[in-house]
């Protein structure tokens, strides 16, 4: 005999009838794919900070949607490839860009926005990057997979909005806000560096006196046991 609990258990596993998922659920299942890795449906769903919003999902339906986000992906860099960079053409994003409203592990945003931040500081031309090619340094300088395209259109808008970047006719350039505040930044690092060098000298300075004092203090006290 089939107990309640062992129809509950089939029921979850079978998965949640199919509904839209919302952008909610896709943060979630981005942001546990980059912390565990593709086709770690079962870890995704067992870590509390994304089981809470993929309480309604199983394993296939995370795995189904990934696929759907991946064809979408691809089909988004063959559009791009066709597209190229002349005359400016603003690239089509593979799917439209996340607008993340709940807090995932700040350090997988943070090593997104650096990238972005390199790839507009070494760019080189008279005007910035455009979202093509900080996606093509992406791709080639970090070796960003095609899935992440997302993630950096919604770092790019989290950057704007910070006012760390601006954006001018489709180009990106950091704002003059964030490269005095990271001038500064630098400054004071540096300072407090040569600060701690200085420090050290004096203190080797001081360790050097010292074994001075002490074999100036030993030799006489030799010279006085003779």
């Amino acid at each position: 005999m089939v107990s309640s609990l062992d129809r509950e258990k089939e029921v979850v596993n079978m998965g949640a009838p199919k509904h839209k998922w919302t952008p909610e659920e896709e943060e979630a299942l981005m942001a546990g794919v980059l912390e565990h890795g593709i086709g770690k449906w079962r870890s995704i769903l067992g870590n509390p900070e994304y089981s809470s919003v993929l309480h309604s999902r199983s394993n296939v339906d995370l795995k189904d949607k990934w696929r759907n986000i991946s064809v979408a992906a691809t089909c988004g860099s063959r559009k791009k490839a066709k597209q190229g960079d002349d005359g400016g053409q603003q690239i089509v994003p593979a799917s439209a860009p996340l607008a993340f409203s709940y807090e995932p592990p700040q350090d997988l945003f943070t090593s997104v926005d650096n990238m972005i931040l390199e790839a507009i500081t070494n760019f080189k031309g008279p005007l910035g990057p455009d979202r093509n090619s900080i996606l093509l340094s992406a791709e080639v300088n970090a070796n960003m997979p095609m899935y992440m395209e997302p993630l950096v259109s919604s770092r790019l808008e989290h950057l704007i909005n910070t006012e760390t970047i601006v954006k001018r006719e489709h180009r990106y350039s950091v704002s003059q806000g964030y490269a005095a505040a990271k001038a500064i930044a630098e400054a004071e690092l540096a300072l407090a560096e040569a600060e701690l060098a200085a420090r050290e000298a004096d203190n080797a300075e001081a360790k050097a006196e010292a074994a001075r004092i002490f074999a100036k203090v030993a030799m006489k006290a030799l010279k006085a046991t003779r």
